[in-house]
């Protein structure tokens, strides 16, 4: 295996990073696993014209992981809300959990400068997605009631809120604010 990650930005050209066939791949993935749902449980994905959408949306900085030797969708990852060093981080895997893909995922997003800490935000259902979150390194504060709105459920549900540290101490990543 030969893990590497595939960000999806436009460039300079109009074009994009990753080619329109690995994204429509990508979409066949997620709903072949029967994970729009649940990844975007809010209901704000419904179709892959609004995947795409959300992709392309310039607040979302999406990353593909794949295995380079076997052209191979491991994981869907993206950060949002990013503010003052902060950024909500989501994943979902293409493929079966791995350790060090989310690993490497996390060392690659510690490289922003910039970024201090991921938040997550987890339906507190999804036991399975909190147990991997945990082993992955993140820290669970609590529940806040009814912050998650399970749309395809028509109810709301307590989020779980999670963050992992990518600086170590407390010198606010070498950012001066004022």
């Amino acid at each position: 295996m030969k893990p590497v990650i595939w960000p999806y930005a436009k460039l300079s050209d109009g074009s994009w990073t990753i080619p329109e066939g690995v994204i429509h791949k990508t979409w066949e993935r997620l709903v072949e696993l029967n994970r729009v749902d649940a990844t975007w449980y809010d209901g704000s994905v419904q179709d892959e014209k609004d995947f795409i959408e959300f992709l392309q949306d310039p607040y979302i900085f999406p990353v593909l992981v794949v295995d380079a030797n076997e052209l191979r969708l491991w994981l869907l990852a993206w950060l949002s809300d990013i503010q003052r060093g902060s950024a909500r981080g989501h994943f979902c895997y293409l493929d079966r959990y791995n350790m060090n893909v989310t690993k490497m995922l996390l060392n690659y997003w510690a490289k922003i400068a910039s970024l201090r800490v991921i938040i997550g935000i987890t339906p507190e259902s999804y036991q399975l997605v909190l147990k991997i979150i945990q082993k992955s390194g993140f820290q669970i504060l609590g529940t806040i009631p009814q912050i998650c709105d399970m749309y395809y459920e028509g109810r709301l549900e307590g989020g779980v809120i999670s963050y992992y540290l990518t600086k170590e101490g407390d010198d606010n990543g070498g950012q001066e604010y004022g």
